[in-house]
């Protein structure tokens, strides 16, 4: 993953060893396959813990198909999410969008956790090709309601993070 997304205004903030337990799940769909992960924060962030974060995971490798490989990505995320005592629903989408400027689809949608802290939510929007599968998310201020929620925008920023972290080809 880059030190950097979003043509540098956000930065990297954790990390973390990135699970290959996930690629390991998905081996019936990536062969080679290799997890990554970063989370990344605004680079004019006031503090370590101010601000918006932006988490990317994928699993990199010869994607068979890039249809089934997502979906099953999609579940083994949401799966990690669900722990005893929280509850995830999807509240919004999902709605594959085409961003302005970009002829890839990607899979957004918001989802909402509930535990005994209270309620939050959360986009994400995830894409598969032929070498990846990934899945972008965002912590967002959930006192807002989630149909405020600019799914576009988020999309065309996924595109964005897509871009910035895809393998260049070979020529």
């Amino acid at each position: 993953m880059p030190a950097a997304v979003l043509k540098g205004t956000f930065t990297e903030s954790d990390h973390s060893e990135p699970d290959q337990n996930i690629a390991s799940q998905l081996s019936g769909q990536i062969e080679d396959g290799v997890t990554a992960f970063a989370a990344y924060q605004p680079a004019e962030r006031k503090s370590e813990t101010s601000g918006p974060v932006l988490a990317v995971t994928g699993v990199h490798g010869t994607v068979l198909n890039p249809v089934t490989a997502r979906a099953e990505f999609r579940e083994i995320l949401d799966r990690r999410s669900e722990v005893p005592d929280r509850r995830t629903t999807v509240i919004i989408g999902p709605r594959t969008i085409i961003p302005r400027g970009s002829s890839e689809p990607v899979s957004c949608r918001i989802v909402r956790h509930e535990d005994e802290f209270g309620t939050t939510w959360g986009p994400n929007c995830s894409w598969a090709d032929g070498s990846a599968v990934a899945d972008v998310s965002q912590a967002v201020n959930s006192s807002r309601p989630p149909a405020e929620f600019d799914l576009e925008a988020f999309a065309a920023k996924t595109a964005s993070i897509r871009k910035e972290v895809r393998a260049p080809t070979a020529p």
